[in-house]
């Protein structure tokens, strides 16, 4: 049902690695298309659409999503997290917080599911789950605060 969800989240990874390696001054969609291009007739439009929304989402919600990262983060220095764990927060943060998604657990399992994919290292999958738990629960602290 939600397949089209994780290989949207793997474009994103993508187009956001490459994003924060070219740097704020490239277009971010123009990066998007590029690694869609060979592929799209292989894809959805369901998937590309939910791509596109990742990466814009991310993009207008960065210094809000970077300062939540920030603030998690334990003994590590933001600028040290390599690009890869750094586009999987980013993604995982926006969604978890600023994006409307039902099931959470669902967000948690593909982005730890592609943290091991494309890093295969359980202190990478460690490390970015406790970034994001500890993110969930504060903002879930916070909203029943604010109730």
């Amino acid at each position: 049902m939600g397949r089209f969800r994780k290989k949207a989240r793997e474009i994103a990874l993508r187009t956001l690695y490459t994003y924060d390696i070219l740097g704020t001054d490239a277009d971010i969609y123009e990066i998007l298309e590029y690694h869609i291009k060979d592929v799209r007739n292989h894809l959805s439009e369901k998937t590309i659409e939910y791509a596109y929304n990742i990466v814009k989402g991310v993009k207008e919600h960065l210094s809000e999503i970077d300062h939540l990262i920030k603030k998690h983060l334990k003994n590590w220095r933001f600028e040290r997290i390599g690009y890869i764990e750094r586009a999987l927060l980013r993604i995982g943060t926006y969604e978890l917080v600023f994006a409307n998604v039902e099931d959470k657990g669902r967000v948690f399992m593909d982005i730890l599911d592609l943290t091991d994919c494309y890093l295969n290292s359980q202190d990478s999958i460690r490390f970015i789950n406790g970034v994001l738990s500890a993110i969930l629960k504060d903002t879930k602290e916070k909203e029943e605060v604010s109730n």
